[in-house]
């Protein structure tokens, strides 16, 4: 599939049309796979995921609300809010018991939908995701600077550098330029001040995982990144006293941005989640 050239498939919810993209194999195995992208994000992050995947499943990669094709009207946004879409399109799309993978704070709206509807998913993956913030972060200075920031006029400079940032220095400056400029910049540049604003203060303010951790029993698993701010402000001992089923792994020499920067790394762990992390529902790739 080449997601760079593919439309967006358009569904209207209560008058808002949530987009998402779609490819499925020829013979899909089980489950399909739900792709969530992180904030002022869209689905080309999972760009290789989805060529890799489609080979062999259904593979669905939303837009969030106020982001990519999707409408972004003048309202909170909130992860509990992105939740409830999801679901709602995976229900949509008549989706059984789908893996859903979200990237960054995708991540954290991926195990909100597994909190909050409990029937719909077979298993979560949380990639370099925040998950919640620590609660210290909430009144620290750096956030209310950054929170400042984005609401000023000159915010898509600050989410180009923000996302720049991310990536740090593991790639040639080319290739990291390369991948900024055709996967990450677009949909920064594009998404709402209003949105960016609303989603990011809602996050880092007012969610709390809680109840959704508390409540999600599916197999889960989270793949880090090489970035020191997420491991700062990623409390895994917390999730793994709430989420015992929790398995661990680590990208090698990688960005925030690893689905991108290793997919193969990434991919393989897909696989190897899809083949045995799930337990006796588990299909293996051939």
């Amino acid at each position: 599939m080449n997601v760079a050239e593919s439309s967006p498939i358009l569904m209207n919810r209560a008058g808002v049309c949530l987009a998402h993209f779609e490819a499925i194999s020829a013979s899909p195995q089980s489950p399909p796979l739900v792709l969530i992208h992180g904030w002022t994000g869209d689905h080309r992050i999972f760009t290789r995921q989805i060529e890799y995947f489609a080979k062999s499943r259904h593979v669905m990669a939303v837009n969030l609300r106020g982001h990519g094709d999707s409408d972004a009207p003048k309202q909170e946004y909130t992860i509990e809010g992105f939740a409830d879409d999801v679901a709602w399109q995976c229900r949509e799309r008549n989706l059984e018991k789908p893996l859903i993978i979200g990237h960054s704070m995708g991540g954290s709206v991926a195990l909100e939908l597994c909190g909050r509807h409990p029937e719909l998913a077979s298993g979560v993956v949380m990639i370099d995701s925040i998950v919640t913030p620590r609660f210290a972060l909430r009144d620290s200075p750096e956030i209310e600077q950054f929170l400042d920031e984005i609401s000023t006029a000159n915010y898509r400079e600050i989410l180009r550098k923000n996302a720049w940032s991310m990536a740090l220095n593991y790639d040639a400056p080319t290739r990291r330029e390369t991948i900024h400029n055709t996967y990450i910049r677009a949909s920064c540049e594009k998404t709402p001040q209003h949105v960016a604003y609303s989603a990011m203060r809602n996050f880092m303010l007012n969610y709390d995982a809680s109840p959704a951790a508390t409540r999600c029993k599916v197999p889960m698993a989270y793949i880090a990144a090489d970035v020191p701010l997420v491991s700062a402000a990623c409390d895994l001992d917390w999730l793994k006293v709430r989420c015992s089923q929790l398995v661990l792994a680590k990208t090698l020499l990688a960005g925030h941005f690893n689905t991108i920067e290793v997919a193969d790394q990434v991919n393989a762990m897909l696989d190897r989640f899809l083949a045995v992390g799930l337990g006796p529902r588990a299909t293996t790739r051939i």
